[in-house]
C-alpha cells in the first residue's frame, strides 16, 4: 500500500505539444518540476529544453522527434535543472495522437520525478559498498595478523607478503585473506604447530 507521504514525493507533470499551432500546455506539476510557479511563464519547447542538463538534451530531442514523426510511445531518462540550479531525476514518457489524415497532431506525455528513488538506490549502493569494503578490510587485517604472528614480521611486511602472493596466485587480495583467516583456527584434536602448514598451503597452493 502506498502511503500519503510516498504519493507526495511522486511528482508527475503532464505536457501536451500541439504540432499544427506549435503550442505547449503544462500541468501545474510540470511547471513546478521545472522550477516555475504555475502559469508564470509561457510553456515552449525551447524553455523545456533549457531546463534539461546539457548532456541529456540530445536524448530529449530524439525522444520528442520520435513521437512527432511516428506517434509511437517513447521514453527517456533526463536530469532537470531548476531555476535555483537544483537537479532532479526525471523519466519522460509519451506518445503521439494522430489526426484524420494519419499525421501526428499532438505529442503528449508525463514527466515522472524519480529523484528520491534514485537517491535511495544510490544510498543503498553506497552502503553496500561500504559494508563490502569494511568486511574486506577486516579479512585483510586478520590475515595480516596471522602472518605477523606466524613469521614474526611487522604489519607492513605482512601486507607486502599478502599482496605478493595475491599477484603470484592471480587471486584477489580479499579472497586470499579470507583463505588465510579460515586456515588459521586450529580444529579440535589437531596440533597447534600445524598452523604453518595450513597457511603455507594457502600461500603456495601449487607446491608439492
Amino acid at each position: 500500500m502506498v502511503s500519503q507521504d510516498d504519493r507526495a514525493d511522486d511528482v508527475t507533470g503532464v505536457f501536451l505539444h500541439r504540432l499544427p499551432e506549435d503550442t505547449w500546455w503544462w500541468s501545474d506539476e510540470m511547471f513546478r518540476l521545472l522550477g516555475h510557479e504555475p502559469d508564470s511563464v509561457t510553456p515552449t519547447g525551447k524553455l523545456l529544453r533549457g531546463h534539461i542538463h546539457p548532456e541529456d538534451q540530445t536524448r530529449l530531442d530524439s525522444a520528442l522527434e520520435h513521437g512527432r514523426a511516428t506517434g509511437s510511445p517513447f521514453s527517456c531518462y533526463l536530469r532537470v535543472v531548476g531555476n535555483a540550479d537544483t537537479e532532479r531525476n526525471v523519466v519522460l514518457v509519451g506518445d503521439g495522437r494522430t489526426g484524420d489524415d494519419g499525421e501526428v497532431v499532438v505529442v503528449r506525455g508525463f514527466a515522472v520525478d524519480v529523484t528520491e528513488p534514485v537517491r535511495q538506490e544510490a544510498r543503498r549502493a553506497a552502503d553496500s559498498d561500504i559494508d563490502r569494503a569494511r568486511a574486506s578490510q577486516e579479512d585483510i587485517d586478520l590475515a595480516r595478523g596471522v602472518l605477523m604472528a606466524l613469521y614474526g614480521i611487522n604489519a607492513d611486511i605482512a601486507m607486502r607478503v599478502l599482496r605478493r602472493h595475491s599477484q603470484y596466485a592471480n587471486v584477489k587480495l580479499r579472497a586470499l585473506a579470507q583463505s588465510v583467516r579460515e586456515a588459521a583456527p586450529t580444529a579440535p584434536g589437531r596440533p597447534q604447530h600445524d598452523l604453518h602448514q595450513r597457511v603455507s598451503a594457502v600461500l603456495y597452493p601449487d607446491r608439492d
